[in-house]
């Protein structure tokens, strides 16, 4: 057998492999509710997570929950994309917003445990109705703190246009809410469709199928933020360069009704404040709950 003839079948093995691997849900970011316990203890969080699966938009909305007690507050947490609900173990960790809050990370439509993953919901609206979801089945006769971070900024604030009722207070970490803000690479049409999506991990998939309607979402809904009358804090990072520091500029000039809007803007942190400035996320979930 000639050398370029095994160079080939080593090419069509290994590419197979990652076919397989990336069917098989390869790169899936997301943490198995057998792990939950141990990674929680190991971060020095000694409650015992619950795991909840309700029915929303044609599909099975899941979430993670730890709290000290049933009858505390309500605080959903919303990831970004892509993720899952274990972008919010830091938190769900914390044994000081446990004994304040019942705190609830969901895995949004798409991605982690949530029924139909890999299949993304591009509409923020339906977004927002997995969220109400999870917040009537937990707390269904008290306003909720919604926290969404990159993507799940809009998702939440799309909750707070839909469901006034249903919102205590708004946290906004690194959110992509200013339509004027969301470039389209050239890659984002291209591995789009088959056969080069066939290649890319399904989380990945979701996340760029979903991004690539968000700017027609969020111009969509940019007539009704002035709807939002809750409270919301913005912390975002100058230095930004996934989601600009201008959103935060959005929010100021959208939130004419927001009784009480305060913005954080850090000089440093990228996009990745909600893990690397953990400490002020959290005082700023403390303070808007009145803590």
């Amino acid at each position: 057998m000639s050398r370029r003839r095994r160079l080939f079948y080593v090419f069509l093995a290994a590419l197979s492999a990652w076919l397989i691997a990336v069917q098989a849900g390869c790169g899936a970011m997301r943490t198995p509710d057998a792990e939950w316990p141990a990674a929680l203890r190991e971060k020095g969080q000694s409650l015992v997570p619950q795991f909840i699966d309700v029915p929303a938009v044609g599909r099975r909305i899941h979430a993670v929950v730890v709290s000290a007690a049933d009858t505390l507050p309500l605080a959903v947490l919303v990831h970004g994309s892509p993720g899952s609900a274990d972008a919010y173990l830091p938190y769900l960790s914390d044994t000081i917003l446990t004994r304040k809050y019942r705190l609830a990370a969901i895995d949004r439509p798409g991605f982690g445990y949530t029924s139909s993953f890999g299949r993304a919901e591009p509409s923020l609206a339906a977004q927002a109705e997995a969220v109400r979801a999870v917040a009537d089945r937990l707390s269904p006769d008290r306003p909720v703190l919604l926290v969404g971070h990159s993507l799940g900024g809009p998702v939440i604030a799309r909750f707070a246009i839909d469901h006034p009722e249903r919102t205590a207070a708004l946290v906004l970490v690194a959110a992509s809410i200013d339509p004027d803000q969301e470039e389209h690479p050239w890659w984002q049409s291209a591995i789009d469709p088959p056969p080069l999506r066939w290649l890319v991990p399904k989380s990945l998939w979701t996340s760029n199928n979903e991004i690539i309607a968000l700017e027609t979402e969020l111009r969509d809904m940019a007539p009704r933020w002035p709807d939002i009358r809750c409270p919301v804090r913005v912390v975002h990072a100058l230095d930004d360069r996934l989601v600009p520091a201008a959103n935060a500029d959005f929010a100021r000039r959208m939130l004419v009704n927001c009784p009480d809007l305060q913005t954080t803007l850090l000089p440093e942190g990228d996009h990745f404040i909600l893990w690397t400035r953990e400490e002020l996320v959290r005082g700023v979930m403390m303070g808007v709950g009145g803590g």
